[in-house]
């Protein structure tokens, strides 16, 4: 087996930059926000933003290309990822120098590198392990394609031709967009937030109906969560409601944008509805603590 490290770039430098911004500009705004609920989701945004960066860091500084007689394997976060390609089901190869020019599906993708997955020109849906844009292998197999940035690209052509992988060209097909609901993936986890959404706008308002609230209600809570805003009963529904609503919103924007995405990964369309689920159950858990203190 011989091992390529990838060609050195600027890709890690970006995505530390990028990570190091948006908390910042979420810390100034969590350092100047009263608002609970405002703070609860900028706290939770910088969470999730900073695993993903930090992710993808790693994966970034640890890439590394493998050939043995019968697999070509893409390694990264230090072995724990490892993606093995049969030589039987690649097809061929192009070789690419300059921008990366495509439609960024997930990660990190700019001109000059590439982590994740990416629509490339003339290319095809693309799993992106490019570390530099200088000389880009794209290898297409059976199901996709997928690009990589050896060191030593010439000895990695080389090899790749005493293997019996040659240089050639392929057709790009565009596929049509899938009804996503059709799968289970999907509309499981769409199940659930549809179902906390409607029990974020239902339960307030039958508390409502019922005289189950008090007369007094707190509307808004500090960083600590003391009220800052009382109203009545009706008020408190109302904006509960609109919680509801919101996450309507986001729900309604989440399929579309998967259906977006399932016209060029249908295998993972899926994932974005757990964005809004994660939302809708911050919401459904901020009225279950603030029901039950003040019921």
């Amino acid at each position: 087996m011989k091992t390529y490290k990838s060609a050195k770039g600027f890709g890690v430098y970006y995505i530390i930059s990028s990570m190091l911004l948006f908390d910042v500009l979420l810390g100034l705004l969590i350092y100047i926000t009263n608002s609970y609920i405002i703070l609860s989701i900028l706290k939770i945004s910088i969470i999730i933003v900073s695993i993903y960066a930090i992710y993808y860091i790693i994966h970034s500084l640890s890439i590394n290309y493998l050939i043995d007689d019968d697999k070509i394997y893409i390694s990264s976060i230090f072995g724990l990822k490892k993606v093995a390609m049969p030589i039987k089901s690649i097809i061929g190869y192009k070789k690419s120098t300059g921008k990366i020019k495509g439609i960024r599906l997930s990660g990190f993708v700019k001109d000059s590198f590439a982590f994740g997955r990416s629509v490339i020109d003339k290319i095809g849906n693309t799993s992106m392990y490019v570390t530099r844009n200088k000389n880009v292998l794209y290898l297409k197999t059976d199901e996709m394609c997928f690009a990589i940035s050896p060191n030593n690209v010439d000895d990695f052509e080389k090899n790749l031709n005493l293997i019996g992988i040659k240089q050639t060209d392929w057709n790009v097909v565009q596929k049509k967009s899938v009804h996503v609901y059709k799968d289970k993936k999907f509309f499981i986890p769409f199940l659930i937030d549809s179902i906390i959404t409607v029990i974020i706008i239902l339960n307030p308002f039958i508390l409502y109906l019922l005289n189950k609230l008090q007369k007094q209600m707190p509307l808004n809570f500090d960083a600590s969560f003391q009220p800052v805003q009382w109203g009545t009963g009706k008020q408190f529904a109302f904006n509960q409601m609109i919680y509801g609503v919101l996450n309507m919103a986001i729900i309604f924007c989440i399929y579309y944008a998967s259906y977006f995405y399932s016209k060029y990964d249908n295998k993972n369309a899926h994932k974005l509805i757990y964005i809004s689920l994660v939302f809708s159950i911050c919401f459904l858990l901020f009225q279950i603590v603030t029901l039950s203190v003040n019921i």
